[in-house]
Parts: C-alpha cells; structure tokens; sequence
C-alpha cells in the first residue's frame, strides 16, 4: 500500500503536542520546575499537524477528521494562550488535544467499536499520546532541572506504564489468529512488515534505557518517536485501518 505520511505526520505530532500539554498542565499545577518549553512546543507541534492535516485531505476533512483538525488548531492556539500564562488555556489545550485524539482513533475504525480492530486504535493512540508526552517533558531543554540527585526522568513511572502496555499489545496483535476479519488481516500484514516490529522492538528499547538513568533521556525521546512513527506507518501503510484506493482514505 501506499504510505501517505502526512496523515501519519498529523497524527503523530498532533499527539505529542496533546501528550506536552497534558504534562505541562500538570506541571503548572503540582511541579515547581518552569512549563513554557512544554506549552512552546506543544503549540508548535499542533500547528505542524494542522498543515500535515490540510496537506492530508487537500483541505478540511469530514466526519471524525474534521473534528481532529478543528481540536488541533484549539490545542495550538490554547498552548499559545498558556505559553503566554493564560491559566485557563492550559487546561482547554489538553482537552481539545485529547478530543481529537480520540476523533484520530474513532476516524481508524474500520468496522465496528466493539470489536478487536475497533479496540485497537482506541487503546494504541492514547497510549502513545501519554508515551510522547512523558518522554519529551521529562528532559532538560523542556525546562527540568539536572538534578544529578534525581535517578531517572520525573515521568518515568507513566513513560514505563504506557510502553509496557504498548509493547504488549502491539507484539501480540500480529500473533493471533483473530476472529474479527479486519483485525486478521492487518496481524497477517503485520506480521510481515519489518518497520511495524521494528516499532516494537524499539519500544522495548526505551524501556530498556529508561532503567538507565537520566544520561538516556534524550536518547529515549529520539527512540521513542521513531518507534511511534514506524508503527503508525505501519498502521496506515499496511493494515486495513488505512485502507487507502486511489487515494481516498475510508473514514468515518
């Protein structure tokens, strides 16, 4: 298939500008190191996927999609708002940013909700919203402060949480013999295709340098959104969640 990796780029950076401003939220509200790095990236990394999204459909999209452009575009102008202390911004970035993620994962479904390939997306968006977000605020050029005294990353709890249960659920999706249609064949597709494992292999990576100490943390960062990236490219390129023909995705 083909890969149209604009839409892979939306989704991507669209999800770690929610995972930033969801960390620097919680930052301005229970941490006492500066978020404006966060709320700067955040904003810069909404506006990214704005264009990736217009360059996407050629425009505004319909249905879930169009609803995940239009949080977007809140979620870059609210980090922004917050960027500049604008309290309430903050808390209206990560929920806009968290509509249109969930819009991202709704738009996948290629079939039914309640079924294993309705599930899947679901539950692998969220996950690498939380895994994008947490490795990223956790570094010093986000403003942390090098404390030598701190062992690993202040996020390095979710970061583990979230890639324990990606890793699992990406490494087993491939290896079953599913009795939902769609999902059977994108686990035949997948089980095939070198960058979806190479996505996998590399989240067990991160997990690995996480346990490393605080020298790894950009180096996670590095490797978890390429990890991120290769699965999502995967996901779109060669599974029946992107279905693509002649260049029309099917969306709800």
């Amino acid at each position: 298939m083909i890969t149209n990796w604009p839409l892979v780029f939306f989704t991507v950076f669209s999800q770690l500008g929610t995972g930033l401003a969801l960390f620097a939220w919680w930052k301005d509200h229970h941490g006492d190191s500066p978020s404006a790095k966060n709320w700067q990236t955040s904003g810069i990394s909404a506006a990214v996927a704005t264009v990736a999204g217009l360059v996407t459909f050629s425009g505004t999209a319909s249905g879930a999609m169009l609803v995940a452009q239009i949080c977007c575009l809140i979620l870059a102008a609210c980090a922004l708002g917050a960027w500049k202390r604008c309290s309430v911004c903050g808390l209206l970035a990560w929920i806009a940013g968290a509509a249109g993620v969930m819009a991202e994962a709704a738009a996948a479904i290629p079939g039914e909700v309640c079924t294993t390939s309705g599930l899947f997306p679901l539950a692998l968006f969220p996950l690498c919203t939380v895994i994008l977000g947490a490795v990223f605020s956790q570094l010093k050029q986000m403003g942390e402060p090098d404390d030598p005294a701190v062992r690993y990353g202040r996020f390095y709890i979710p970061l583990r949480i979230c890639l324990w249960l990606m890793l699992v659920i990406t490494a087993i999706a491939p290896c079953i013999a599913w009795d939902d249609p769609f999902m059977r064949k994108s686990a035949i597709i997948w089980m095939q295709t070198q960058l979806y494992w190479m996505g996998v292999i590399f989240s067990g990576v991160v997990i690995g340098l996480s346990h490393m100490g605080r020298i790894t943390l950009l180096v996670q960062a590095i490797v978890a959104i390429v990890s991120i990236t290769g699965l999502r490219t995967a996901f779109y390129a060669d599974g029946v969640h992107g279905i693509i023909d002649m260049s029309t995705l099917y969306m709800h």
